[in-house]
């Protein structure tokens, strides 16, 4: 009991040290991950609600969605009224690696605080890249932005990494049934399409879309196939 309590303890200061500053999103956000329930009024007596796996999902889904396609098309200075842009990849995974926090869901998906959007843009003989990396707890931002000439794609690889995500239960134990937490570690699976030019290498996962993997793969050798003939 003692250590138990010693655990709380600890969690909840490093729960309240972690939201110091942060606006109220990404306080929803650490309370995803810290399993809080934040209070609120002017006796702190009444409680929100813990926030769920779709709670945290619509948030991320917000988020996303906030880069428009005239935001990418800027970025990649490109005019967007060309029709070939119909033709395009993009997806919104999470990023295990350097994330700030990892929780496995109760429906056995992995979430991390920090997504990464892809999108790919395939025209006649230049595919465009671009990547935005966020986090959903703090003010990190990452932005990439390139053009790449099939011809110049020198290989394409797969890569599928698993990682060892946390997952806290609440088991009752002992006579009295009380509550205690317990954290299990269970897998998490994300895919890779990693292609190089000279001197460079891109990244674009796709989470646990291998239909999606295996799309781009096809797309991207049908392209520089075209490209060979010409």
């Amino acid at each position: 009991m003692k250590e138990h309590n010693e655990e709380q303890s600890r969690k909840q200061l490093a729960y309240d040290e972690a939201i110091k500053g942060k606006t109220d999103e990404e306080v929803v956000a650490l309370n995803y991950f810290f399993n809080a329930a934040k209070k609120k009024g002017c006796f702190k007596k009444k409680q929100v609600l813990l926030v769920s796996d779709a709670q945290y999902d619509e948030l991320v889904a917000k988020r996303a969605g906030e880069l428009t396609e005239q935001a990418v098309f800027a970025a990649l200075g490109l005019d967007g009224n060309q029709s070939w842009f119909n033709e395009s990849l993009k997806v919104h995974t999470p990023e295990f690696e350097n994330a700030e926090y990892v929780k496995m869901g109760a429906d056995e998906t992995a979430r991390t605080s920090r997504i990464t959007t892809t999108v790919l843009l395939y025209g006649a003989d230049t595919m465009y890249f671009y990547s935005r990396t966020f986090s959903l707890t703090d003010r990190y931002n990452n932005e990439l932005a390139a053009s790449i000439m099939y011809k110049d794609i020198t290989s394409i690889a797969l890569n599928t990494v698993t990682t060892e995500t946390r997952r806290d239960v609440i088991e009752q134990s002992g006579c009295l049934k009380k509550n205690k937490e317990i954290q299990v570690w269970v897998p998490a699976t994300s895919n890779k399409v990693i292609f190089t030019v000279p001197g460079k290498t891109y990244t674009v996962n796709v989470g646990n879309a291998k239909s999606i993997m295996t799309a781009t793969i096809a797309k991207l050798r049908t392209k520089i196939a075209e490209c060979k003939k010409k």
